[in-house]
């Protein structure tokens, strides 16, 4: 049951992460200047690495995610846009693509 919920919350908050993240000066620069697919952890495990906006949230429910810089992905971008992934930590079906 624990787990059901778990996913339940990541599913639920994943859009509100990436927006956050996306649109997160600093996050932008960090994750622009990694690798394609070098993967960051967003935890609340460290919230002071987070948006002010997610810290209640990761707080409540746990919430880990990984955002990396992407190459590619399935979903349909403007060309010259960098695409980030976003996925969660534990159930890697959880996944959300965000251009910037």
């Amino acid at each position: 049951m624990k787990f059901a919920i778990a996913e339940q919350a990541h599913e639920k908050y994943l859009e509100d992460v990436a927006r956050e993240v996306s649109q997160d000066s600093l996050w932008q620069q960090k994750l622009i200047a990694g690798q394609d697919d070098e993967q960051f952890l967003l935890t609340y495990k460290d919230l002071t690495e987070l948006p002010c906006a997610l810290w209640t949230t990761f707080s409540k429910y746990g919430l880990e995610f990984l955002a990396s810089r992407v190459d590619s992905c399935p979903e349909k971008f403007d060309s010259g846009l960098t695409i980030l992934k976003f996925e969660a930590k534990e159930f890697s079906r959880i996944v959300k693509y965000s251009g910037i």
